[in-house]
């Protein structure tokens, strides 16, 4: 919802992508919605969380008064009250409908009554319905840091958003809350670190005492937003209820999710054991053939070690071999420098010794 005291048409300013499945902000806003529930949806803009609604199968009625963002609305399907919520048109035109879930969501502090607002939402909604309200949490250190400097800016965006008429912490939401006839039923923070926050430089500009000061006083120093889930306190019994149902069926959908993982997991161990398995007796294998081979080539190497001393001894008995050659070719050689007499008479010497 957009303040039209402020012309605010840019509809880019809250418009915006996240996983409908994942951690988002958004996504844990939506996950409070029951199934299949008719939703009365407050300021969507141009219907960044409705299109994921409308997507899930919901019927989705909106109070939306930007006229580029109730063209969008209208487009996917959507009704669309082209209503200023300070109003009370769009109260007097739902009157006697009854929605399964009511989202106020970073609405409440554009309002300049939401405590009037709440009221007619009492109205609208279904025995034991929840409202989902989130709003900025104007207890936010960075936001402290700021004032502890003297500083309370306001911007484009952010926890002082100009268009931000109303500041809420826990206490004083609930205390609205209640005085308008809701009982909370549930709550939630997004906890952003200031350091990513827009008041990272008043949050740097603090001495390290200070900034442990403020982290110290608040176990909620870093909650950016809140969320609060509630229901009309007359159903107060019945939404516990309820909700108590609507748990144990999201319990008993994850416990047997985990079944079939674990299904899933044990049938991949067993084939793992077996394959395991069927690799030891592999390795084993593998692990005879080399002690084998082992064995082998122990023995080549003493039988190698019995033909070196064989060829040694050969060696040996060749070179004597050759040096009585060689005694011989000098005994020829002498012989025929001396005369055949001697000659043969020396050799026959030679034979017989």
């Amino acid at each position: 919802m957009t303040d039209a005291r402020y012309n605010l048409t840019d509809r880019n300013r809250y418009n915006y992508s996240f996983d409908p499945e994942g951690d988002d902000w958004a996504a844990r806003l939506l996950r409070r919605v029951p199934e299949g529930a008719d939703v009365l949806e407050l300021g969507p803009g141009p219907g960044a969380m409705t299109r994921v609604l409308v997507a899930r199968g919901h019927s989705v009625t909106a109070v939306e008064n930007d006229p580029s963002a109730v063209a969008e609305l209208t487009a996917m399907g959507v009704e669309v009250l082209a209503c200023d919520l300070n109003g009370t048109d769009w109260v007097n035109r739902l009157e006697g409908r009854r929605f399964g879930a009511i989202l106020a969501c970073d609405v409440l502090e554009h309002l300049n009554q939401p405590e009037v607002v709440l009221v007619h939402l009492r109205n609208l909604a279904a025995p034991a319905a929840p409202v989902i309200v989130s709003v900025p949490n104007v207890a936010y250190a960075g936001l402290i840091a700021g004032l502890q400097l003297g500083q309370f800016e306001y911007a484009d965006t952010g926890l002082l958003d100009r268009t931000h008429v109303r500041f809420f912490t826990r206490a004083n939401l609930t205390q609205t809350l209640v005085a308008t006839g809701w009982a909370p039923e549930h709550w939630e923070s997004y906890r952003l670190p200031v350091e990513k926050s827009e008041f990272v430089w008043v949050w740097q500009q603090l001495g390290h005492a200070q900034r442990q000061a403020l982290i110290a006083g608040s176990a909620d120093f870093d909650t950016y937003e809140w969320m609060m889930v509630a229901t009309p306190m007359a159903d107060a019994a019945t939404a516990r209820a309820v909700s108590t149902e609507r748990e144990l069926s999201r319990l008993k959908t994850q416990y047997h999710a985990l079944v079939q993982v674990h299904d899933d997991e044990h049938a991949s161990l067993l084939e793992h054991q077996k394959a395991f398995s069927e690799a030891r007796t592999t390795i084993a294998a593998k692990d005879e053939e080399i002690r084998q081979l082992a064995v082998t080539a122990s023995e080549l190497r003493d039988h190698q070690g019995v033909l070196s001393a064989e060829l040694a001894e050969r060696d040996g008995l060749l070179q004597a071999r050759a040096l009585e050659v060689n005694a011989l070719h000098e005994s020829i050689a002498e012989l025929r420098e001396q005369g055949w007499s001697g000659k043969l008479r020396r050799l026959v010497d030679a034979l017989r010794r």
